[in-house]
């Protein structure tokens, strides 16, 4: 019974810390997810409604924001489900952690999942709104038994579920538009413009390029970025 409402008392303490507006619940955030988080730098923001999993795997640097309604997902992988890794020898980072650099901002409604291969944002990244990136992801077909009737939902069996996993690697200065998902195994190198609703799997891409569609496609070089600069850049 103590320990029942123990976890209701902190459970409605979380929600409270969680939604409470302005400065004071900035600072509030601030204090309660540094002792939980694996880091969390100095001057860094966490806004209202933002939610995590697995917060001793999540670091977040200096001067990063987390806008609001952000969920940010990370931890090992304790599944017997079949899976296929997609390697990325670009990725600096650990499995099941989500890395956020420093002077990064994570737009409103995105979601950034780093569980079982991990995820790795290097420093003065920007993303809109409700970007999605993810290093496991389910797959539509079994790899070891094609002929295997497969099901999408985590809710459904074990063995008839087939996931794909791959580290996700930003680099330096890369920007997402709006609606932009990222798929496991997919390297950025650094100084990328992604577009709007952009599509990105199956590649590591040069530098300094800009890349659109879906599937994504490299379309020219990020110096004549003057056409989309407001749609990379979110505040």
């Amino acid at each position: 019974m103590f320990l029942k409402m123990k976890d209701l008392i902190s459970s409605i303490w979380l929600m409270f810390v969680t939604h409470l507006p302005g400065d004071a619940g900035a600072k509030l955030r601030y204090g309660y997810w540094k002792k939980r988080l694996r880091h969390l730098g100095e001057n860094a923001q966490i806004d209202e409604g933002v939610h995590f999993v697995n917060p001793g795997y999540i670091h977040i640097g200096e001067n990063s924001w987390i806008d609001r309604n952000v969920t940010i997902m990370a931890g090992p992988y304790n599944s017997k489900r079949e899976k296929r890794t997609l390697k990325n020898r670009h990725f600096p980072g650990e499995p099941g952690v989500v890395f956020i650099g420093k002077n990064v901002h994570v737009g409103p409604g995105c979601i950034l999942s780093g569980i079982s291969a991990g995820l790795y944002i290097s420093d003065d990244c920007g993303m809109s709104a409700n970007c999605k990136l993810y290093s496991l992801t389910h797959h539509y077909k079994s790899f070891a038994h094609p002929e295997k009737h497969v099901i999408t939902s985590p809710r459904a069996p074990a063995e008839s579920q087939c996931l794909i996993d791959g580290a996700i690697y930003l680099g330096p200065s890369v920007g997402l538009a709006l609606n932009c998902v990222i798929l496991p195994g997919v390297s950025l190198p650094g100084n990328n413009g992604v577009h709007i609703n952009s599509v990105v799997f199956k590649g590591r891409y040069e530098k300094n390029i800009r890349i659109q569609g879906d599937p994504a496609k490299a379309i020219g070089t990020k110096s004549a970025l003057e056409d989309c600069v407001g749609d990379t850049l979110s505040v």
